[in-house]
This record gives C-alpha cells, sequence and structure tokens, in this order.
C-alpha cells in the first residue's frame, strides 16, 4: 500500500522534507500509471459506485414514501456524499486489486464489493443511531454483519483473495465501527467512557500499523482466534444493545446498562492487547527481542511478502 521500495529509501534519508516531496511524487506517477494500465478496474470501480448510488436512492424514495421524507432526504443526501470519496480512495490503491498470485485483475470481485458496501452504509447507520430510529439502525447494522462474514467466507470459499480485499477488509471495519460508537455515544445509548476505549483501540491499530510500516518495515495483518472471538462477541452486543432501545419496555430497562458494561469490559481488554502485541512487535521488527524474520506475533506477520 505504501510501495515499499519507495519506503525504503525515505527511511534511508531519515524522512527529509525533499524525500517525503519525492516519495509524494512517486507514488502519484505509480497510481497515474495503475490507473492508464487497468482502466477495466476503474469502470469497475465506479460502476459499483453508480450501483451503489442507484440503491440509496430507491431506499430513500421507499423511506419517503412509508415512513419520514425528512429522514429520506438526510439519508440519500449524506451517503452520496460519502461514496464518492470513499470510492476514490478505493481508485487510488488499484495497484492492489491482484490476485493470489499477483496477476493484475480488470474487475472488483464479490469479496471487495461486500467489503465496499459496508463502508457505503456507515452514513446510513450514523443517521439512524443519531435519530433514534432504532429499528432501521438495527436493520442496517444487520445487513453491514452479514456482509463482513459473507466478504471473508467467499474469498476463502472460492479462491478471490486479492491484496486490495486484504488491505481494505480492516481500514473498513476500523471506519465504520468507529463512526458506528461515535453515533451511539452521541446519542446516548452508550457512555463516553465506552466511546473513548473504542476510539483508543482503532486509534492504536490504525496509528500503531501505519507506523510500524513506514519507519521499522512492511507489516501484513493476520486474523486470529482471538480477534475472530472479540469481533464477534463486541458485535453481537451491539446488536443486541440496538435490539434492546428498538423493543424498549421491561428488557430494556434491564439489560441496556448490562450491555454496556460488557461493551467497555470487552474494549478495554482487547485494547490491552493490541497495545503489548504493538509493543513486542516493535521490539521484534525493530531487532530488540529474538525472533525469526517472518514470524507471526500476535495478528503481524513482518518482513517483505
Amino acid at each position: 500500500m505504501f510501495v515499499e521500495e519507495y519506503l525504503r529509501d525515505l527511511r534511508r534519508d531519515r524522512f527529509a522534507p525533499a524525500a517525503l516531496l519525492l516519495y509524494a511524487r512517486r507514488l502519484a506517477a505509480r497510481v497515474r500509471e495503475e490507473i492508464y494500465a487497468n482502466p477495466g478496474a476503474v469502470r469497475s470501480v465506479w460502476n459499483v459506485a453508480l450501483a451503489f448510488f442507484a440503491a440509496a436512492f430507491l431506499a430513500a424514495v421507499g423511506m419517503a414514501l412509508v415512513f419520514d421524507r425528512h429522514l429520506a432526504y438526510d439519508f440519500f443526501l449524506h451517503t452520496a456524499l460519502w461514496i464518492v470519496p470513499a470510492f476514490t480512495f478505493v481508485t487510488l490503491f488499484l495497484e492492489l486489486l491482484r490476485d493470489a498470485d499477483g496477476y493484475r485483475l480488470s474487475a472488483l470481485n464479490v469479496p471487495v464489493t461486500l467489503t465496499l458496501l459496508r463502508i457505503t452504509l456507515v452514513p446510513g447507520i450514523v443517521l439512524f443511531v443519531l435519530d433514534r430510529h432504532d429499528a432501521a439502525a438495527l436493520i442496517a447494522y444487520g445487513l453491514a454483519a452479514a456482509s463482513d462474514v459473507a466478504d471473508g467466507w467467499i474469498a476463502r470459499r472460492w479462491k478471490q483473495i486479492t491484496r486490495l480485499g486484504t488491505v481494505l477488509d480492516p481500514l473498513v471495519d476500523i471506519v465504520f465501527n468507529l463512526a458506528l460508537f461515535f453515533a451511539l455515544a452521541g446519542a446516548g445509548l452508550i457512555p463516553m467512557w465506552v466511546f473513548g476505549v473504542a476510539a483508543a483501540r482503532y486509534a492504536v491499530l490504525l496509528v500503531g500499523g501505519a507506523c510500524l510500516y513506514l519507519f521499522v518495515g512492511p507489516v501484513r495483518i493476520y486474523p486470529t482466534l482471538f480477534g475472530r472471538l472479540t469481533g464477534v462477541v463486541m458485535a453481537g452486543l451491539v446488536a443486541l444493545l440496538l435490539l434492546l432501545h428498538a423493543v424498549g419496555g421491561h428488557l430494556q430497562d434491564r439489560l441496556a446498562s448490562l450491555t454496556e458494561i460488557a461493551l467497555g469490559v470487552m474494549l478495554s481488554a482487547t485494547v490491552v492487547q493490541v497495545v503489548v502485541l504493538g509493543w513486542y512487535n516493535l521490539r521484534v521488527m525493530s531487532g530488540a527481542a529474538d525472533a525469526a524474520r517472518g514470524r507471526v506475533v500476535g495478528d503481524v506477520r513482518w518482513g517483505a511478502p
């Protein structure tokens, strides 16, 4: 994603301003060359964007006719505006649209499309949560969770794993979950301390991973059993919380606060795990700790692919 051969020169020059400028120019030239070399992939990206735009419009029409036209207007406006930068970002990294053997693909496959569906749902879920349309938020969250499960399963089952999907999936998860917890806190559905813990977790993942890659060496993130289990539990707790507020009444009074505490404790445990593993990974990659090159340390594999 950062182009390792360019980063080696940048590290050698200690990130001097001239070296940073040269790196940016080389990266921009490489992006431009990839776009020229693979116009089919560019068309595929924006065809998917157009399809999601049309789907958002139809969903907004349905909301306006049977539910709340003002909610429909806001939903469509925010989703349409969100699609443009999201798909522009994908276009910039089309070099990663390659199969497991490194061959360039001329179109997005199903797993990557499902990942992009999840990021497209972000404005709608945030809007539904903040405006306390709990049933709509639960439905949208269920769709996003289903896409998260389906993209990985399809990629493994039909051997459609791509470097682009491998990079996009964790990035989309971070953006999606940060936005979700922000909306939950803004709507008063979770305490601010729970959002603070969530923000700390995803900030460490995003900033820490980027810093390891930029300043030390290439990093590839692989899922672990602990990571999968905590993801499933956290998704279940969020779904339960949305369901409790959608149903209301006795169940909400009895279980909502308990669910909020469980979310906070789960997130706190993952923050500790991420910080400890990140510290150890840094020691291994910088040579301060003894480990074989390429060894999996937690959910990180380092060294050239």
